[in-house]
């Protein structure tokens, strides 16, 4: 048996590095002659002779390649199509490109009736959801997201922090706004059967990082996370992805700010000076604005985000008239208007306490006030939001939060002070990739009244 084993493990590497299909990329900077495989889609094609000159992308990346197939091999390959090849991969006789791939055997695995994405606007390729990866602009902004998804766990990896699996079903409502979705098995009328107890889609893995500091002082998600916003507009999704930090030991939210400040400037200068997404954010077409670069590179040499008290903000606000009498807190028209007047993302700092939840802390030098900051930024409006979280027990009771008994314990069992942030990812790509619509950021956004696929 052990002998069996050993076989099959010396075995594994030389099937894993078994001649396979290249990816376009590879074949793309390849200048070795040779037999290659290759599998994508036609993405333009036109007939000479006795011969089809395809361009070819795989999806995995901007590259494309000719892909030359003689008439008695294939005969019918149309835009659009699904195809499998292999061939010897050769010196190009033509001016466009160095090397080719001259077919010897081609599959046609699939057809599309109608490859005609580059008319289709993003209201229309918005209706057909499922179809929009066919789109040459969305598929770049897929690999976009992919990349800046990996990078965020490089960075706070990079940094020491801790990725934890927090839960998508809930007891509790973090936020207070009620606005969340009950979960409830199909076969009982009983929302409380199945758990015993009401169960919701979660609005926020905040309190569950913070128990996490118990004994990980640095800690971090990218979650789902869910909200009942009954809004149709072009900034509000039901459902999307928060990347949400904890930081034991920490009490003081210029601290906080700085990471949420590295954070960013990480993912725009990533953005300018990596060639790959650079590539793909020429791509991105209906998805950005023809300026958005600049706005990204004005961002990316920002020293530090301007630090600003809410106290400021507001009368800032009233002095250029932009604030209303009858308002209580600022609107997006307030943030986006005070991200413009400081010319890109900046930070407001210490909210009132009457506009913040039960486990923020308060002002020591002032109890109206709160240790807590949104990062405003174009685009968006409020990008991020952080606190230090209260440590009192006897002030979590106080202001509403004492029914969640472990959210308490944790104070007793050693949890130290501790500071947060959350980030809506895709606000952040918006940010980054210049996308006015929201539901453009994700491939299959669910919003009020509206759910495909």
């Amino acid at each position: 048996m052990r002998l069996l084993y050993s076989r099959i493990y010396r075995a594994l590497p030389r099937f894993y590095s078994m001649p396979s299909t290249s990816t376009v990329k590879g074949l793309a900077r390849k200048e070795e002659e040779g037999q290659v495989h290759l599998q994508g889609w036609v993405k333009r094609m036109e007939r000479r002779g006795e011969f089809t000159f395809a361009r070819v992308s795989d999806g995995l990346s901007n590259d494309e390649v000719q892909l030359v197939i003689p008439k008695d091999v294939c005969e019918t390959v149309r835009k659009g199509d699904a195809i499998r090849a292999s061939g010897s991969w050769k010196r190009s006789k033509g001016h466009m490109q160095t090397m080719e791939l001259y077919a010897e055997k081609c599959k046609i695995h699939a057809k599309d009736e109608d490859a005609s994405y580059k008319n289709w606007n993003t209201d229309k390729l918005r209706e057909h959801v499922h179809l929009r990866v066919r789109s040459e602009s969305f598929a770049a902004l897929l690999r976009l997201r992919s990349r800046l998804f990996l990078e965020t766990h490089k960075f706070f990896s990079g940094l020491d922090y801790i990725h934890i699996d927090t839960p998508s079903l809930t007891q509790n409502d973090c936020e207070g706004a009620g606005e969340l979705f009950i979960v409830q098995d199909a076969k009982s009328k009983d929302k409380d059967e199945f758990f015993g107890k009401p169960v919701f889609l979660t609005i926020s893995s905040q309190l569950h990082l913070e128990a996490m500091t118990s004994g990980i002082p640095k800690v971090y998600t990218v979650n789902k996370a869910y909200r009942a916003d009954v809004q149709v507009s072009s900034s509000h999704l039901s459902e999307f992805r928060m990347l949400e930090v904890e930081t034991g030991f920490c009490e003081n939210i210029d601290e906080t700010c700085d990471l949420v400040e590295s954070y960013v400037l990480h993912c725009t200068r990533l953005l300018l000076e990596d060639k790959t997404m650079q590539q793909d954010f020429a791509l991105l077409g209906i998805f950005s604005t023809k300026d958005h670069l600049e706005i990204v590179r004005k961002i990316a040499e920002s020293e530090k985000f301007p630090r600003v008290p809410y106290s400021e903000a507001v009368q800032i606000l009233k002095t250029d008239k932009k604030w209303e009498h009858s308002r209580q807190t600022m609107n997006k028209k307030n943030e986006l208007y005070l991200a413009k007047k400081f010319g890109g993302p900046v930070f407001v700092t210490h909210y009132p306490s009457n506009q913040k939840p039960f486990y923020v802390m308060r002002d020591p030098s002032d109890s109206s006030l709160t240790l807590s900051f949104d990062l405003l930024a174009p685009i968006v409006g409020e990008l991020a939001g952080g606190t230090v979280r209260e440590q009192s027990i006897e002030e979590i009771t106080k202001r509403g939060g004492g029914d969640i008994d472990w959210y308490l314990e944790i104070r007793h069992r050693g949890k130290p002070v501790s500071s947060g942030f959350g980030v809506g990812f895709e606000r952040l790509l918006q940010v980054l990739l210049g996308t006015k619509n929201i539901k453009d950021t994700l491939p299959f956004p669910r919003h009020y009244g509206h759910i495909q696929c």
